[in-house]
């Protein structure tokens, strides 16, 4: 008998961050029901050699096995370049390849869904979710040590105090140890290791291999079926659901999969003889991301082991002083030279970095098909740097990096900058410079926002507009991205979506 014979209750798109948690949250609660959890990855062996240790993060990040390949258009504002946007497939998602940091975002930017529309998506309304997910996920502090220590006293000298932790103070102002998503035993947590590992729920079918090509309605516009394809036959399956349909292929991965649906703007819908369902202007618009610039010194003596991947700290501040210790906008990160994958040569490994990330940009971008053919790659434009606020701040980035980088605090270690390197100083300088090596920081989002306004894609309970029995539960319903790594705020929407699937289940 074929796996996808009969009809299921839900059919959930996407293994990924999102996917697994809402997968196992629904088959928890509703026991009776049939649960299929569609993902074209497959799972990861508990022997991979680089997946599960937290020091070869970036190694993991270059493996073509577990990537689907996206790249930008030429970017502009980035000197022509084309951007690696990576996104895994795998079972997991990007919990396999991330840094594993976790950052549940700053509540100002929660409480700006709330006051523009999205009713109980206020930060106090989302804590339990982030409560229930932490749960099952270890979040390990980082240990101080010897540089971490100095680099607290640098940062107390430019006005950014201790904040001992992020994710649990009033706000994310200040230097912190990092967290990340790593276990007791010192490997990677997955959501799909943490949720469904354990592989105990009996209602829950798990579909790897599985590429899922277009959502099939009925003539009142509701979802009833996946036209999918079996990656391993190649074999063109329908796949009915009776209940809902539950889209969390991410922020590349479910406009593009709405689009080739008929969901979409009705003129792009058009061009490419693609039946409309919902003509939703907002669908693939909106992409947001942030943006890394690096600072790179060379130290008078050998960096601590760092068992993280990244170093152990970070640091949290804003472009304008004005909105702290609320509002933060730069989240810097830190790396050893002798990091694995960073592929220095041995004269620049006694080093270390200071990445700045610029969140909040105002720069916005687009997914739009380039053909109705699921198997080709969306044209994904994040249009970086364009608005022209962005690369100000992406300047005091850099000179916040410097400073801190060359500070009496860290005079021990100090010795040399090497990047941006002492010629560069002038603003213009600093401008080429940024948009020479600026680089993604994978938080995608807000590309099927959720909202109340004409260019929203779902409502506040994630349901797409203009359709019946489809949901998206992913990041990319984030209408405006927050302070912080979309991980977290990615697995708190996938809790609080099991609890509104169910919410609607009772009042039906």
């Amino acid at each position: 008998m074929s796996p996808f014979e009969g009809v299921f209750d839900y059919i959930i798109l996407g293994a990924g961050s999102a996917g697994c948690i809402l997968a196992a949250m629904l088959a928890e609660r509703l026991p009776d029901d049939r649960i299929l959890l569609l993902e074209a990855g497959d799972d990861i062996p508990p022997h991979h050699e680089t997946v599960w240790d937290p020091t070869k993060w970036v190694l993991v990040s270059r493996d073509r096995t577990l990537e689907w390949g996206y790249r930008s258009v030429a970017q502009r504002g980035l000197d022509g370049r084309e951007i690696k946007l990576g996104r895994a497939k795998a079972l997991g998602g990007c919990s396999v390849h991330n840094a594993m940091v976790y950052v549940r975002g700053g509540a100002y930017g929660f409480d700006r869904w709330a006051r523009e529309g999205c009713v109980g998506w206020a930060y106090e309304e989302l804590l339990p979710y982030f409560e229930r997910v932490e749960e099952r996920m270890h979040i390990t502090q980082a240990e101080m040590d010897p540089f971490i220590e100095d680099l607290v006293v640098a940062c107390n000298h430019m006005g950014i105090p201790y904040n001992p932790n992020y994710n649990t103070s009033p706000h994310q102002f200040g230097v912190s140890p990092f967290q990340f998503l790593i276990s007791p035993g010192g490997q990677r947590e997955t959501t799909f290791k943490n949720f469904l590992g354990a592989r105990s729920h009996k209602n829950l079918h798990i579909a790897s291999g599985v590429r899922f090509d277009r959502i099939l309605f009925d003539h009142a516009r509701r979802a009833v079926a996946v036209a999918a394809t079996d990656l391993r036959t190649q074999r063109q399956v329908e796949i009915h659901a009776g209940r809902e349909i539950l889209v969390a292929a991410g922020a590349i991965g479910s406009p593009h999969l709405l689009l080739l649906s008929g969901v979409g703007p009705e003129s792009q819908l058009r061009d490419l003889g693609i039946p409309v369902v919902s003509a939703l202007p907002g669908v693939g618009e909106n992409f947001q991301d942030d943006l890394f610039v690096t600072a790179m010194f060379l130290s008078k003596k050998p960096l601590p082991p760092q068992p993280y991947g990244l170093m152990g700290a970070v640091i949290f501040t804003s472009t304008d002083p004005s909105t702290l210790p609320y509002l933060t906008d730069v989240e810097c990160s830190l790396a050893s030279g002798t990091m694995e994958g960073l592929e220095l040569s041995p004269d620049k490994r006694q080093s270390y970095f200071i990445y700045p990330n610029l969140q909040l940009l105002g720069s916005r971008g687009t997914i739009k098909l380039a053909s109705p053919n699921p198997a080709e790659h969306p044209l994904i434009d994040p249009r970086y740097l364009e608005a022209p606020e962005d690369i100000q701040r992406g300047i005091f980035c850099v000179e916040l990096a410097r400073r801190i980088g060359q500070d009496r605090g860290l005079s021990g270690w100090f010795a040399e900058e090497i990047l941006p390197g002492p010629h560069v100083q002038t603003d213009a300088e600093m401008e080429a410079y940024i948009r020479r090596t600026a680089d993604t920081c994978y938080h995608y989002a807000g590309t099927c926002k959720m909202g109340v306004d004409d260019m929203a894609v779902v409502t506040p309970d994630l349901e797409v507009r203009g359709t019946q029995g489809l949901r998206v539960v992913d990041a990319s319903i984030i209408p405006t991205t927050v302070s912080g790594n979309t991980a977290a705020a990615t697995m708190m929407i996938a809790a609080k979506g099991a609890d509104l699937v169910l919410a609607s289940r009772r009042s039906a």
